[in-house]
Formats: C-alpha cells, structure tokens, sequence
C-alpha cells in the first residue's frame, strides 16, 4: 500500500478542482498524503508538467504514486495511463506527460484505465482529474494491482524535445524551458560543454561557467550547469529571459573559448 499521492497540474485552489481531487482520494483512502508538486502549471502546458515531474518524482520514497493531471484533449478518445516503473507508479493522460519516466526506464509497463468499477459512478466527459484519476490513484494506494484498471499497452505518447547540435565547432542549442526565476533552461548537457566555453544568446555573450550566482556581480549575467545536469542561463538577482529577451525554442551557441 502506497502512502504518497503526488499532484502535478494546471488546476488552480480558488476554483475548487483541486479539492473536489483531494475530497475524492480521501474518500477512498483516509490513510495517506496527498503532496502538490506543482499546482501553478501554465493552462495546458505540457511540456512544463513533464519538466516538474522530471524534476522530482525520483526524489519520493518507493511505492510514491504520482499523478499528473494536465489535460487539454480530455475525453472519451484519449487514454488514460497508469506506468509502473518497477519503483513508483504513474497516473495521468496518454498526452506525452508521462514522457520522462518512459524515457529513463524503456521497459516501464503501461495500461491504459478502461475499468468503470475504479471510477466514479457519473464519471463526465471534462473533469478526469476528479472522475476517473483520483479515484484511481486512491485504489492503487489500497493495494490494487494495475493490471485491475485496464489491458497493457506498448505505444504510449512521447515528447520529442530538440536535441543540441554541432555545427562546425559550435554547438548549437536550445532553452528548452524558463523558470519562475526568468532562467533559461537548455536542452545542452554538461558534458558537450567545452572547459572554457563562450555562450552566445539572442546577441550577447556570457564567458565561462559559473559555480553559484556569487561568482558575478549583482544584476550580470552567468551559465552554469543546473541540477538537471544541463546548461542554465541566469542572472544574479535578475530575470534572464526578459535581460536576453529570450523565448522558449530560443537557439544559443557554445564555441571554445580555447585554454586560459
């Protein structure tokens, strides 16, 4: 039995979704926690639902159920999942919000949620996060194997993120992601980066990489390799996305500086 229900999703506490979610889970299973990783997700956004789940989900003891519930194709034509890893167990859309825990663990047994006797009895066709996901992950926290929910499925959804390339002697890459800080996140990992790198975004260079924002005066800009093990752009006490003037998608080059 699981005692951890994580929520990752773009419903929001003052309209009421997020509890009706919490109301039902409880219902089912008094005896556990339920902890939002991330309740603020930009309507829709899927890409930055994965981002937090990829964040975090390996950071929960074993057994954690985690639910994403950001659902722009809600509906009776989109499957819902449940993916076990071996470790933790998944809940949320066949929309590609599952993408890194298939990525990290290939060999991930997916199901796709067709059991009625799992959901809520008036189920509607808009509201998933309350009808069928919560009470689901309430029935996978008493115990109920997820092979009960539904048949296994083999191709489930996946987001292709870009992948960094090498032009010549310049890398090219991407901020693939802007943090509530204004830091640009890059799909560029730390080991493609040269020991002494130039980086180039929307026009102005940074030289170098840094440890911690302290490594620069106040309000200048620094890369660094962020805990996601890849290349970040920031400022100290500063917003780089509106400094750089930089977009999601946004390209950034990474030459050689040479030794120093």
């Amino acid at each position: 039995m699981s005692k951890i229900i994580t929520l990752i999703t773009d419903f929001r506490t003052s309209d009421g979704y997020m509890g009706a979610i919490f109301g039902v889970i409880k219902s089912i299973n008094m005896n556990l926690e339920i902890i939002t990783i991330a309740s603020n997700i930009p309507p829709a956004d899927i890409r930055k639902a994965s981002r937090a789940l990829a964040n975090s989900y390996r950071f929960y003891p074993q057994g954690t159920i985690h639910m994403v519930v950001v659902d722009p194709t809600v509906g009776p034509l989109r499957r819902a999942l449940i993916i076990d890893d071996g470790r933790y167990l998944f809940l949320g859309p066949d929309n590609g919000v599952l993408t890194p825990v298939l990525k990290n663990n290939p060999d991930c047994n997916c199901y796709d949620v067709k059991n009625p006797k799992y959901q809520l009895v008036s189920a509607s066709e808009t509201f998933h996060g309350r009808d069928l996901f919560a009470p689901v992950a309430a029935y996978l926290s008493l115990g109920i194997p997820p092979d009960e929910f539904g048949p296994p499925i083999t191709d489930p959804l996946l987001i292709e993120d870009p992948q960094p390339e090498i032009m010549g002697k310049n890398i090219i890459g991407k901020v693939i992601d802007i943090d509530a800080f204004g830091n640009l996140v890059t799909n560029v990992p730390a080991e493609m980066i040269p020991e002494n790198p130039i980086i180039t975004v929307c026009g102005r260079k940074i030289e170098g990489l840094s440890k911690s924002y302290a490594d620069v005066q106040e309000k200048q800009p620094l890369a660094y390799i962020g805990s996601s093990g890849t290349l970040e752009i920031a400022i100290n006490r500063g917003n780089a996305a509106n400094y750089f003037g930089a977009f999601i998608f946004e390209d950034l080059k990474i030459s050689d500086g040479g030794k120093r």
